[in-house]
């Protein structure tokens, strides 16, 4: 199905808009990596997007919740249940909240090529960049180490940007952000003294791979490269489609803010993990994980809209017009995407039918890791074939 949607606009629902964010603080989890020169913004990105239009009532309670997710999960049920109704075409404005790093000690010019990266549902920016034990767990530090810029921010619903409903917020208008992000970055709009870049590369994980290569797929000249990881490409035989049907039960979703007050801000559109153990659950794999890395991931997750997960199914990622370098990753153990086994679904050849037309791919699988990859074990050897590929291609 193509990926014809961007944000729809219930006639019920309204925006919630906030004003700007100020210059994020290095409090509260976020944090300036010390082998970096780095900005806060906020930037807003003015987007035009066409998405679906949420079609069922919306959500009172968790009983409601747990009604929609049972309705999603059964097998009949593209025939029986329809939660949304048409489609709508909307522009807007959007407040970002970002932050771009320079490394502070240049390497060959690798500086120049900036990766703009996006996180997934359940998380803001500081998946990129862990106050927890950074050395480990810092894609960010990593990449700074290793010579290479990062633009990485809150995707819009979550973290310090601005709240959509959501029954509104959803992949296409994310897209849509994404591709200003890297029109701006190519202008050298928020790369401080670097100036213009001589690569842009988008870094994804889960949801944000996604909508990374949603974007590729219709702007394929956009970018020069693309790291995605936390996705895959099942082939007929594969099980591993049948986790999108119940993966939000598997994450035991239920509506944010009436769990917690941090969450007054959302609309009951959206939903969080019930606790730990549901995170846990579907993004790490015992034994590669620690528990303290798991707790401090719970402590900064992140609500995300219904009708994000409803879109994400219906996105084209037909990538072949794509003539830049690709990378698709997971962790061999990753549930959501691979239903606990990745080996099998990557041999598939999935992949290669998505990138015909890429100068190169490299498939790769974290051994022993779950979903959530940048918080498993030896996370920072999941960072070095990033690294690696970049490397070879930049």
């Amino acid at each position: 199905m193509a990926g014809l949607f961007a944000v729809a606009v219930l006639a019920a629902i309204s925006l919630i808009k906030h004003a700007k964010a100020s210059p994020t603080s290095n409090d509260d989890g976020y944090r300036h990596p010390p082998n970096g020169v780095c900005t806060d913004y906020c930037v807003e990105v003015s987007a035009t997007s066409t998405g679906y239009v949420w079609g069922i009532p919306t959500f009172k309670d968790n009983y409601d919740v747990v009604e929609f997710l049972t309705e999603i999960a059964r097998k009949d049920s593209a025939e029986v249940f329809h939660p949304l109704s048409g489609v709508k075409n909307v522009t807007d404005t959007y407040e970002v909240a970002a932050t771009f790093c320079t490394p502070n000690k240049t390497k060959d010019g690798k500086e120049k090529v900036v990766l703009l990266a996006t996180h997934g549902l359940g998380y803001d920016r500081r998946y990129w960049a862990s106050s927890y034990k950074p050395e480990d767990y810092s894609f960010v530090d990593y990449a700074l180490d290793k010579g290479y810029s990062v633009f990485f921010y809150d995707r819009v619903g979550t973290g310090k940007s601005e709240k959509l409903s959501g029954y509104v917020n959803q992949a296409t208008n994310q897209i849509a952000i994404i591709g200003e992000l890297a029109k701006s970055i190519r202008a050298g709009k928020y790369t401080g003294n670097l100036g213009k870049p001589n690569s842009i590369v988008l870094v994804g994980h889960s949801f944000g791979s996604y909508t990374s290569q949603a974007l590729i797929a219709s702007q394929p000249e956009i970018v020069e490269g693309v790291v995605l990881t936390g996705i895959a490409y099942p082939n007929a035989t594969d099980l591993a489609p049948l986790s999108f049907k119940w993966i939000l039960e598997a994450f035991a979703s239920r509506i944010a803010n009436q769990q917690s007050a941090q969450w007054h801000d959302r609309d009951t559109g959206y939903l969080n993990f019930g606790d730990i153990y549901a995170h846990v659950n579907t993004f790490f794999k015992q034994p590669n994980y620690e528990v303290p890395a798991a707790e401090y991931a719970q402590s900064i997750a992140q609500p995300f809209a219904a009708i994000e997960f409803l879109s994400l199914q219906a996105l084209n990622l037909d990538s072949n017009s794509f003539k830049g370098a690709a990378m698709v990753t997971a962790g061999q153990y990753d549930l959501i995407v691979c239903g606990g086994e990745c080996e099998s679904t990557f041999s598939g050849g999935g992949a290669q039918a998505m990138f015909k037309g890429a100068r190169t791919l490299d498939l790769y699988i974290h051994p022993g890791a779950g979903h959530g990859v940048n918080f498993g074990l030896n996370a920072t050897g999941f960072y070095g074939q990033i690294t690696k590929f970049l490397d070879a291609n930049f």
